[in-house]
């Protein structure tokens, strides 16, 4: 069943890859000519259905949570839920789950943009078959930077591979539709990563599948990759 969940954005994160160019805000709300980053991806996101939105904050929320009150478009719901210490991309999700009372939803991480259809991100997981994870992934031409991700039997994940290999491959789009029973053994509040702890513990046990997503992807979390991300939209980096 096609149906777009509430999407979490992780924003909590210090953006120190990006502070020589931003420095003044969090990564999320680097400027992109008159506009900042975020408002620019849930643009594009609400595009595709979602209309429900759950900020999660930590460095300077309050400063997101003042520019979020200028961009909401209509028909979209933006909630925030501000972390009281870092808890990590897994402990975010999952504090942002159990504030908001959600038990299925759509992440994005708040530093990286993908052009491409996300019907596959959708549909509804397919609870049971086993499957409480769905990641998104893209091909790129070069994953030493980012680390690669290989299927194992049909859609299941099967390996990641380190960071450092050369060559081209699909990588982790950053961009996840999660279950709340992915998180089992973890409680909220607790910090806890999602990339090192659960994605691995999840592709154990067969409960982790993969979407391959055809579009354009950039993370904006080093200068080079921002300045790129501006000048393709013909906004000057500010």
């Amino acid at each position: 069943m096609i149906l777009p969940a509430p999407c979490i954005v992780l924003a909590g994160g210090l953006g120190t890859r990006l502070r020589s160019a931003v420095s003044d805000r969090p990564k999320c709300l680097a400027p992109v000519g008159e506009r900042s980053f975020l408002e620019v991806q849930l643009d594009a996101l609400a595009a595709q259905g979602i209309e429900h939105f759950v900020l999660s904050l930590g460095y300077m929320a309050d400063l997101v949570q003042d520019a979020v009150r200028g961009f909401r478009a209509d028909g979209m719901r933006i909630d925030c839920v501000t972390e009281t210490h870092p808890l990590g991309t897994g402990g975010a999700i999952l504090n942002a789950m159990a504030q908001t009372r959600l038990d299925e939803v759509t992440v994005v991480n708040g530093d990286t943009f993908i052009e491409a259809p996300l019907g596959a991100m959708h549909e509804t997981l397919k609870l049971n078959e086993g499957e409480t994870a769905r990641m998104a992934l893209t091909q790129v031409q070069d994953r030493s930077r980012y680390g690669g991700v290989e299927f194992g039997t049909g859609s299941v994940i099967g390996s990641f591979v380190e960071r450092g290999r050369r060559g081209p491959g699909l990588i982790n789009a950053g961009l996840y539709r999660l279950h709340r029973s992915a998180f089992s053994g973890f409680v909220p509040g607790a910090a806890f990563s999602m990339e090192t702890e659960v994605l691995p513990a999840l592709m154990a046990m067969s409960s982790l599948r993969g979407a391959v997503l055809q579009g354009r992807f950039i993370d904006i979390g080093v200068p080079e990759d921002y300045w790129q991300f501006c000048a393709e939209r013909g906004a000057a980096a500010s």
